[in-house]
C-alpha cells in the first residue's frame, strides 16, 4: 500500500512539472492506475491485520480494480484535463466517478474494520490499531480531495498534506508501539545503516587525517608503518562503535539487546509454564472423567455387599468388577504417567521396513479374527541386516512399534465389521512417509483437529491418551504426524520421520 501511495505521489509530482497540458495529463493519467490499487490493497491490508480476512470481498474488489484500469487510457476514465489553482487536474469521465466510489468505499470500510478490531483489542495491540486508524484516515480523507477538482468541485486540495501526516502516525506507531513487529528491521536496516555509514566516513576521515600528521611530522613513508597506524586506530574506534550501537538501542527499545534478549527469555520461560499448567489441567480433568465410572461401579457393588456377602453369584460378580475395574484405573493412572512424562528415545540405526513387518506379523491373528485385510508396501524387501536397508531411521525401535501398534490397533477398532489396511512407506526427499489407512467409519470433521489432544476419543472405551502419545514419540524424534478423514469411507495418518 505504502509502495502504491509513493508511487502515486511520483507521477503527480512529474505530471506538476510536465511543460505542457498533453503531458500533464498523460502522467496523471500513469498515477492513477497505482491510485487505483491503494484502497483495494489497503482493505487487504487492513482484514489481515485486524484478523477478519474476507477472500470473497478480495476477489471482487481486485476485480473490479483491474476492470477499471483497462479504462484509464480511454475517454470513459478521462475526458482530458482542466487547469485550476495553476496545475492541471483530470476531467474525469464515467469510470471516473466510478474510481472515486470504489476508492471513497473501500477506505472507509477498510477504516471500520481497524476501528472495530481496536475496540476488542488491549494493551500494545490497541494502540497499534488505534493509531494506523487515525493515520489512514488522515491519509486517505487528504488523498481524496485531490479528486474533488476533477469531479467540477472547485476545492483546492489542501488537504492532500494529510498524506504527511499518514506517515508521521505510522512511524510513531512504528517506533513507540513496534508496529508490525518490524523494530528488528529499523535495527538493521535504516538506523544502524546510516550510524554505520556516518561512522565509517568519519573513521576514514580521521585516521587519514591523523596519519597525513604524523607523516608531516616524523617524515616516514613507510607502507609497514602506515598500516600499523590504521589497525592501532581500529582497534581504538572499535568501543566507540559498541557504546554509540548501546545508546541507539536505548533511545529506540528502552533497553540494551542484551537486557531485550532476556526479557524474551522469561517470556518464553513464562509461555512454556503456562502451556504446562494448560496440559496438567486437561490431564487432572481427563483423568478424574476416566476413573470416575469405574470408582462409581466399585461403590454400587461395595454398598450391596454387607448384604449380599453370602451370595456366590454376587461375590464372583463383584471380584469380577474389582478386577476389571481395577486394572482399568491403573491402566488409565499408567497411561498418563506415560503421557506426562515420556521416556527420552533411545536412538540407533532403525529399518522401518524390518521393524513393520515384524509388527503385522505380531498382529496378524488379531487382524485375522476381526476380517481385516492387511497391506503391506514398504518399497523394499525386509532385511535382517539394517546396514544395508535401504529407509534407515535414527530412532528409538521400541517407541516407533508402540507408535506402529497404536496406529495398526485403531485402525482395527474402525472396522468392527472388517475392512482394509493399508501401510505403506515412501523416501521424500530426506524424509521418510509412513501411510496407515483404513475403511472404517471416519472421524467427524469436527474431531478431526483435536484427535492429538490428550482424552479425545471416539471409542466409547478409549481413554484417549493413545494418538496423544503417538504424536509425542513422533515429534521427540524430530518428525510431524497428520490425520485426514472422511466419514464412512475410512482415515488415513501419515507420519513424516528424518531419514
Amino acid at each position: 500500500m505504502c509502495f502504491l501511495v509513493a508511487i502515486w505521489a511520483f507521477w503527480n509530482t512529474i505530471s506538476l512539472l510536465s511543460p505542457t497540458p498533453e503531458g500533464s495529463i498523460f502522467f496523471l493519467r500513469v498515477a492513477d492506475v497505482f491510485a487505483l490499487f491503494v484502497a483495494p490493497v489497503f482493505l487487504h491490508f487492513s482484514m489481515s491485520f485486524s484478523g477478519q480476512l474476507q477472500p470473497k470481498l478480495l476477489r471482487i474488489s481486485y476485480g473490479a480494480t483491474s476492470l477499471l484500469a483497462l479504462t484509464v487510457p480511454t475517454s470513459l476514465f478521462l475526458k482530458g484535463g482542466q487547469y485550476k489553482f495553476g496545475i492541471w487536474f483530470e476531467d474525469g469521465g464515467p469510470a471516473f466517478v466510478l474510481f472515486i466510489l470504489q476508492f471513497a468505499g473501500l477506505a472507509i470500510y477498510g477504516n471500520y474494520l481497524l476501528y472495530k478490531a481496536s475496540l476488542k483489542a488491549a494493551g500494545s495491540r490497541r494502540a497499534q490499531l488505534l493509531c494506523l486508524f487515525v493515520a489512514c484516515v488522515l491519509g486517505f480523507g487528504g488523498g481524496f480531495m485531490w479528486f474533488l477538482p476533477a469531479l467540477g468541485i472547485d476545492i483546492p486540495p489542501l488537504g492532500a498534506h494529510l498524506i504527511a501526516l499518514y506517515c508521521v502516525v505510522v512511524m510513531y506507531a512504528i517506533v513507540r508501539y513496534q508496529f508490525l513487529d518490524i523494530q528488528v528491521v529499523i535495527r538493521r536496516s535504516l538506523v544502524y545503516s546510516l550510524l554505520i555509514t556516518l561512522l565509517t566516513v568519519g573513521y576514514f576521515g580521521l585516521v587519514y587525517g591523523i596519519e597525513r600528521g604524523l607523516q608531516v611530522t616524523f617524515g616516514y613513508r613507510s607502507a609497514w608503518v602506515s598500516l600499523t597506524a590504521f589497525a592501532l586506530m581500529a582497534l581504538a574506534f572499535q568501543p566507540l562503535k559498541i557504546v554509540i550501537q548501546r545508546v541507539v538501542d536505548r533511545l529506540i527499545f528502552g533497553v540494551s539487546q542484551e537486557q531485550l534478549a532476556q526479557r524474551m527469555e522469561r517470556l518464553e520461560e513464562q509461555a512454556r509454564q503456562t502451556e504446562k499448567l494448560r496440559a496438567v489441567s486437561t490431564l487432572a480433568a481427563g483423568m478424574a472423567h476416566e476413573i470416575k465410572n469405574p470408582l462409581t461401579a466399585l461403590r454400587t457393588f461395595g454398598e450391596y455387599l454387607p448384604e449380599k456377602h453370602n451370595d456366590p453369584e454376587f461375590v464372583q460378580k463383584f471380584q469380577d468388577i474389582l478386577n476389571k475395574e481395577t486394572h482399568r484405573i491403573q491402566a488409565i493412572v499408567q497411561d498418563v504417567l506415560d503421557f506426562a512424562k515420556p521416556r527420552a528415545p533411545r536412538m540407533k540405526p532403525v529399518n522401518l521396513g524390518t521393524l513393520l513387518h515384524s509388527t503385522t506379523n505380531l498382529l496378524s491373528g488379531d487382524l485375522l479374527k476381526r476380517n481385516i485385510e492387511c497391506r503391506v508396501d514398504c518399497g523394499q524387501s525386509p532385511s535382517a541386516d539394517d546396514s544395508v536397508a535401504d529407509h534407515v531411521l535414527h530412532a528409538d525401535p521400541d517407541q516407533l512399534r508402540q507408535v506402529l501398534i497404536n496406529l495398526i490397533q485403531n485402525a482395527a477398532d474402525a472396522m468392527p465389521n472388517g475392512g482394509k489396511l493399508s501401510i505403506a512407506t515412501q523416501q521424500v526427499n530426506s524424509h521418510l512417509e509412513l501411510t496407515v489407512s483404513d475403511t472404517g467409519h471416519g472421524i467427524p470433521k469436527e474431531l478431526l483437529s483435536k484427535i492429538f489432544d490428550p482424552f479425545v476419543t471416539t471409542k466409547s472405551d478409549g481413554n484417549g491418551l493413545g494418538l496423544a502419545m503417538v504424536h509425542s514419540i513422533i515429534r521427540a524424534h524430530g518428525g510431524t504426524i497428520r490425520a485426514s478423514s472422511e466419514l464412512s469411507h475410512g482415515t488415513t495418518f501419515t507420519v513424516v520421520l528424518p531419514l
